[in-house]
């Protein structure tokens, strides 16, 4: 008996296995359907913009998501972790569970002129950030898997998370038993940013720089040795070019984040001025600092055990301490590799690989889910510098060039239809 269990199985995996040739026409068919429901995408997204909702108040938002989700006869979760929601689909056939996360919350702003014809409705409260384009993209995700799904294997999770810009969704989700709902062997993401439309950039490892508060304390009130601590501070910086961190060396050809000599490597960067507190017969001094990646936060560290314990301050220091301010987004090298490589095969010219990491506290609760399951956080290009239009996030004059849903859908429609596959077919 277990050996006709044994050939049956195998006869299973065979019937379900695709050839390159039906991956092809998958692909091709996925392509199709991404360019087919474009127009009712772009309606949803408009509808998400008009009516942005902040973080903890993602009601209206979560029931239309859900709401369209169970048209697509998708097994459907709601208000896990607050408004979150979560789309199953399940092709019966085996192949590994693959998830996609998208944030569903607005922004409280003062800026009052949106931009575009489908203006906010909510006064003081707008999509700045592209969490209606990343909703929308999902939607459509799920829709072009879901229309294909006799032609796929595995499992797909669509996570919509709340109150990311509160940094709280995510947490909340794991909280609420999210990983009870779901058991992804794969999780992905992306983020709506400056490049130009359709570009997708990505990199192993960290994407936005460790962002750190760091503060030494001195059991004295003497000028000089706080402005000898204070040096000390500056001294922990390796960045000498004035351009860093400037909105327009981000995306400069050379030493911007995608540069062939990127100055967003290998970087320690003092984000704040040195902040100093006096307190009776004590001084506490404290600053923000960048780290781009782990080996340097490391150097850091031990570079202030030096410099803080230098024989200048040896009779007055008490402590140094490095704390946490934000999450770290970290791609697992392993999934992002293959997803690049994938890209690259794939469509041409839409990949570029990410040559530094961004500084300045940038982050997302995304690194939560990481932290559970290997994934893949990817920043999708939206901007159309011919017609004005700059997709830089908290900012005035956000705004997207619409077609990035179209790209989004069929860039990681197709993408995770390959994760899912047990043979892994790039």
């Amino acid at each position: 008996m277990k050996y006709v269990l044994t050939l049956l199985t195998i006869s299973v995996l065979l019937s379900c296995k695709p050839t390159e040739n039906d991956t092809e026409l998958l692909f091709e068919d996925m392509a199709t359907a991404s360019q087919e429901m474009y127009s009712e995408l772009v309606e949803i997204r408009r509808d998400l913009h008009q009516y942005p909702e902040l973080a903890g108040n993602e009601k209206r938002t979560a029931t239309l998501v859900a709401d369209y989700l169970k048209e697509l006869q998708l097994e459907v979760h709601e208000n896990i972790g607050g408004y979150g929601v979560v789309g199953i689909l399940d092709t019966g056939k085996p192949g590994k569970k693959i998830a996609w996360r998208a944030d569903i919350d607005a922004l409280a702003t003062e800026f009052e002129d949106d931009p575009v014809a489908f203006a906010s409705k909510n006064p003081g409260l707008r999509h700045i950030c592209g969490h209606d384009v990343h909703t929308t993209i999902a939607l459509g995700i799920a829709k072009n898997l879901s229309l294909h799904k006799e032609q796929l294997v595995g499992t797909y999770y669509f996570v919509f998370q709340p109150a990311e810009e509160t940094i709280t969704g995510a947490k909340a989700m794991l909280e609420d038993g999210l990983l009870e709902v779901i058991q992804p062997d794969e999780f992905y993401a992306l983020h709506m940013t400056p490049f130009h439309v359709g570009t997708v950039a990505v990199k192993p490892n960290e994407i936005y720089a460790h962002y750190k508060k760091i503060v030494l304390g001195l059991h004295t009130q003497d000028t000089s040795k706080i402005n000898a601590a204070t040096s000390y501070f500056k001294q922990l910086q390796n960045v000498t070019d004035e351009r860093f961190g400037t909105d327009s060396s981000f995306e400069d050809a050379t030493i911007g984040i995608v540069g062939s000599s990127s100055i967003y490597k290998n970087y320690t960067y003092l984000e704040s001025p040195v902040k100093v507190q006096k307190l009776q017969d004590s001084t506490t001094l404290s600053a923000y600092m960048s780290f781009s990646n782990a080996e340097e936060l490391e150097q850091g560290r031990q570079k202030m055990d030096s410099l803080f314990k230098h024989k200048a301050l040896q009779d007055v220091y008490e402590y140094h301490r490095i704390e946490p301010v934000s999450y770290v987004i970290k791609n697992h090298p392993e999934t992002t590799k293959e997803a690049m490589q994938f890209l690259s095969n794939h469509y041409e010219n839409a990949l570029t690989e990410l040559s530094g990491s961004f500084p300045g506290g940038r982050s997302d609760d995304f690194a939560l889910f990481q932290e559970e399951i290997p994934g893949t956080y990817f920043f999708m290009g939206a901007s159309n510098f011919e017609q004005n239009i700059i997709a830089m996030p908290h900012t005035p004059i956000f705004q997207v060039d619409e077609s990035v849903i179209e790209y989004g859908v069929r860039y990681f429609s197709t993408l995770l239809a390959a994760r899912a596959n047990y043979e892994n077919i790039n």
